[in-house]
């Protein structure tokens, strides 16, 4: 009697979290954002969040936490979890923080599991003022950078993807920037609109309002292919510097949470795919919306840490 009782009893618990995930979610779903307002990320979580609440009816936020290069708010919901309901959302320069020892306290394919990934971003691009006096193309900077070694500067954030891209194309093109950590995507913006620095790693729609006013030049996109919103801005590759890189965008929760929630969530991202003002903004910013599941995120994932790994072998201990 005793083990048919305790049989039922583990019957009914099971039966009553088979219920109480089919109902997720019954409140809001937090977005952390490891980055300031005004940068891509956080253009891009908004975006998502928008997409969500209209085809799937949920109430998603967004919070901002930056600091660490993303180790604040992966710790953040590291420690608390909140049954699902808090998801961090960032991008491909985890990668390269973690190998660079910056992430102590976890690593983010063994300590989170991975729900989804819905934007591929294939802008990463070198931009500079159009008043900088040393060089206006990428074929001057080059010549320049190799009469003036370690001169140029290059804005980034260190351990960051951008940081990645510059050490790419030193090796390609055989010189070495004066690498500057300028902080977050909106604070290089700042920064080379005073023209205090000489080149800022950023995406290309996401400062492409000051192409329009003359400002702003893209010396090239980091792509294999010219991008269909603007296909008068080169490639490096064309231009005989094969460095190309996409931008990806995923949601991590930690491990704790149950994988019905994961493939919930996956789901979601999986409807947003078809929802028009994701698509809207996809155009208007030049990126591209994607879909997969878990495991091909993570699997993405780990592609692109062995390749990011190869390019920064010097600087990993």
């Amino acid at each position: 009697m005793k083990k048919l009782l305790a049989a039922v009893l583990a019957l009914m618990m099971v039966l009553t979290c088979v219920s109480a995930l089919a109902e997720w979610p019954e409140r809001s779903i937090e977005l952390i954002v490891p980055a300031n307002p005004g940068g891509d990320t956080d253009a891009n979580a908004r975006a998502l969040a928008a997409a969500l609440n209209e085809e799937m009816g949920w109430n998603v936020i967004v919070t901002n936490m930056s600091g660490g290069s993303g180790a604040v708010a992966f710790e953040d919901c590291l420690s608390n979890p909140d049954d699902g309901y808090r998801f961090v959302f960032y991008h491909s320069g985890a990668c390269i923080t973690q190998m660079l020892g910056m992430y102590e306290e976890f690593n983010v394919l063994d300590d989170f599991k991975l729900a989804g990934m819905p934007f591929l971003d294939y802008s990463n691009a070198f931009v500079i003022n159009t008043a900088n006096s040393k060089f206006n193309d990428l074929e001057s900077m080059v010549a320049y950078m190799k009469d003036h070694p370690g001169e140029v500067s290059f804005a980034t954030e260190t351990g960051s993807f951008t940081h990645l891209h510059c050490v790419a194309f030193e090796q390609a093109a055989g010189v070495k920037f004066a690498i500057v950590d300028a902080g977050t995507a909106a604070q290089k913006t700042t920064e080379l609109l005073g023209n205090r620095l000489d080149v800022i790693g950023t995406q290309a729609g996401l400062v492409k309002d000051y192409y329009a006013t003359g400002e702003f030049k893209c010396l090239g996109i980091l792509a294999n292919e010219r991008l269909e919103g603007a296909p008068e801005i080169p490639t490096l590759k064309e231009q005989g510097y094969d460095v190309v890189f996409s931008k990806f965008f995923y949601l991590a929760a930690p491990n704790a949470v149950d994988d019905a929630v994961i493939d919930a969530m996956n789901a979601g991202l999986a409807k947003v795919v078809d929802n028009q003002g994701l698509k809207d903004y996809a155009v208007k910013q030049w990126v591209n919306i994607s879909s997969m599941t878990p495991a091909e995120t993570e699997a993405y994932y780990g592609e692109q840490y062995n390749l990011y790994s190869e390019y920064l072998a010097d600087y990993i201990e």
